[in-house]
């Protein structure tokens, strides 16, 4: 009897400590990939900076061609200038996108298992709304050089 409820308890405790363990990783993911969140979150600031600096290009271009300055640079750099806006609007439409859909207190609400895949996955997904976003406003400063 004595050794059932020793079995008892150790197995109780090794589940105990499986569980603590599953907890800490689903916290370490959770605070990944919130870290990833608040690094980029403020460059959404530069964003909007960048396509208000682009579209203002675009009109200066547009402005040239209505009174009859154009050339192939010209088309060229409007062109640029329109396809460097659109990245930049996607990029920060991913942003909003995955905050709009980030359900990190439900997924704390499931098993351990899925919990860590849910982190998982969104760690891949903020992962690439950062590298949209340093892409994009990279790509547009060089442009506005």
């Amino acid at each position: 009897m004595k050794n059932l409820i020793l079995l008892s308890l150790l197995a109780a405790f090794s589940l105990a400590c499986g569980t603590d363990k599953d907890q800490e990783k689903v916290a370490g993911l959770e605070t990944e990939v919130l870290a990833i969140h608040d690094e980029v979150m403020p460059k959404q600031e530069d964003i909007m900076s960048l396509k208000t600096q682009i579209s203002k290009k675009i009109q200066d271009i547009d402005s040239l061609q209505n009174v009859g300055v154009s050339s192939n640079t010209m088309a060229e750099q409007r062109i640029k200038a329109v396809d460097l806006n659109q990245k930049l609007a996607d990029a920060d439409k991913l942003m909003m996108d995955w905050m709009h859909e980030y359900r990190g207190d439900s997924a704390k609400k499931l098993d351990s298992q899925q919990a860590v895949q849910y982190f998982e996955k969104e760690k891949e997904r903020i992962m690439l709304v950062k590298q949209a976003t340093l892409k994009s406003i990279q790509e547009a400063k060089t442009f506005l050089e």
